[in-house]
């Protein structure tokens, strides 16, 4: 009886062993094709990366971070209601999951349900309240409902949360533009270019303020800086154009034809395109 007892258990051992041995093996798996997901992923081959993570999740369907990353993958691949079931998975798994959450609510903006997503980002803050991200959308939210006041506070709450963002300071910026309030845009824009001198939005809502102060040319100095950063920032290219056109019409109107001839024939340098600069040089360039 004893003999049979020790076989009995050693024979429950050795199935124990095998047990967590697979479980070892499939835990190994798992992260080998997530490893090989994100490298798929990095690489540009998507198709690939979401036939990895797919596996991934049919072995292993309470990794929340396979799922993540096959809602991401959905999403760039335009399968938004797919992605929206990857993320909605992750919540429900973890409602603290705050990268699934953020992703629910940018899908319920993009499918105009501004409530739902309104919830979601709440949602976010409650759980960590220094998220800028979700201050952000919040704020373009408020934005969205014709309530400025309430979009600067979110705004605001954004810029104090990621400081040291550039971005922050540049949506910021932004929405105290669109109020017009001009002296409170321009530290911020400031603010974001002091953190990263390279970045053009900024550098081109600077020149719009310069431009309807009536200093076009500082205006115009402005959207040549940031053409010497990128060549080809579509903003910079049309609001020259523009300026150049501008300052072309008034010469001609002052009788300086020779002028206005001289800044149409610029517009069109900057911009080949431009129709304004092509129709004055034909009418009045000859």
């Amino acid at each position: 009886m004893k003999e049979f007892i020790r076989n009995v258990v050693a024979g429950i051992l050795m199935l124990l062993l095998g047990l967590s041995g697979s479980v070892a093996l499939g835990a190994a798996q798992v992260d080998d094709l997530i490893f090989q997901g994100a490298d798929f992923h990095y690489k540009g081959q998507l198709n690939r990366a979401i036939n990895k993570f797919e596996t991934a999740v049919r072995l292993e369907p309470s990794n929340e971070f396979a799922h993540n990353q096959l809602g991401i993958l959905y999403a760039k691949t335009d399968k938004f209601d797919r992605a929206f079931k990857e993320f909605s998975i992750v919540a429900g798994l973890d409602q603290r999951n705050t990268f699934a959450q953020m992703w629910l609510g940018i899908l319920y903006v993009r499918s105009g349900n501004m409530n739902q997503a309104f919830e979601r980002f709440q949602k976010i803050i409650q759980i960590d309240p220094g998220n800028a991200d979700a201050y952000y959308f919040l704020g373009a939210i408020y934005n969205f409902r014709h309530n400025p006041a309430m979009a600067i506070e979110f705004l605001k709450k954004a810029r104090d949360a990621d400081s040291g963002e550039a971005d922050t300071h540049f949506r910021l910026a932004k929405a105290f533009h669109n109020v017009d309030m001009i002296k409170n845009a321009m530290l911020e824009y400031q603010k974001a270019l002091e953190i990263n001198p390279s970045h053009t939005k900024a550098i081109n809502e600077i020149g719009w303020i310069y431009y309807n102060r009536g200093d076009i040319e500082a205006a115009v100095a402005q959207w040549k800086k940031t053409l010497r950063i990128n060549s080809r920032d579509r903003d910079a290219v049309y609001n020259l154009a523009k300026a150049y056109n501008d300052i072309a019409w008034e010469a001609f109107m002052f009788g300086k034809r020779e002028d206005a001839i001289q800044y149409w024939e610029k517009a069109l340098i900057i911009n080949p395109g431009n129709k304004a600069s092509k129709y004055y040089l034909k009418k009045y360039g000859s």
